[in-house]
């Protein structure tokens, strides 16, 4: 595909997806959470290796599951690059400096995510494995696909991490003036250069 260019960003992200897939934060986080899904079934299929591999059950639910894990995050993915508008996607040297400090700290996070992945999977491993076992067989699909979702985990969680933390632009001053307020200025119902009793006020008397 080549490297993601801002005016690729333009071109091909113009008008797919549809911007009200992301145009709230409500919207943006199930959008996460799709693509965390996606992650997701690749955890799974390393589950379904462990207990079953080598078998065709395992083979072919590895299929099925990676396949769908591909066309969820990809369309997560366009829709939280346009959203991000390249936060998530660009290359570091067509980022702005709010951009790049955005990135930064978003990779920060996404590494502390990462390690508390590892964390959870070592004590996971571990419990897994029978005390009384003195060596613990593990079919060799079931490392390959363990693998497979920590790599795929931390490449994907920055640009999760990024559609979860992004908050909805502040509404437009004009929205907040109601109609017919007079720019916002509330005399009360008296017309301008009248008193309260209804006499002209001098020096506003009408010509």
């Amino acid at each position: 595909m080549g490297e993601l260019t801002p005016e690729r960003l333009e071109t091909h992200h113009r008008d797919w997806p549809p911007r009200s897939w992301y145009a709230t934060r409500r919207r943006r986080r199930i959008l996460v959470g799709a693509g965390a899904g996606s992650a997701g079934m690749i955890w799974i299929s390393a589950i379904v290796c462990w207990y079953l591999a080598p078998s065709d059950v395992a083979m072919w639910t590895t299929f099925a599951l990676m396949g769908a894990a591909m066309v969820i995050y990809v369309v997560v993915w366009s829709a939280l690059v346009t959203a991000t508008r390249g936060v998530v996607g660009l290359a570091d040297r067509y980022l702005d400096e709010r951009q790049s400090r955005e990135r930064q700290k978003i990779e920060a996070d996404a590494r502390r995510g990462t390690t508390v992945v590892l964390f959870a999977l070592g004590v996971v491993l571990l419990a897994a494995s029978r005390e009384d076992a003195k060596v613990v067989q593990v079919p060799a699909a079931a490392i390959v696909m363990l693998m497979s979702a920590v790599i795929t985990t931390h490449l994907i969680l920055p640009a999760l991490m990024a559609g979860w933390q992004m908050s909805d632009p502040p509404p437009d001053d004009d929205e907040d003036d109601e109609p017919g307020d007079g720019g916002g200025h509330d005399r009360g119902g008296e017309a301008p250069g009248l008193a309260s009793d209804g006499q002209p006020i001098e020096g506003n008397t009408a010509a």
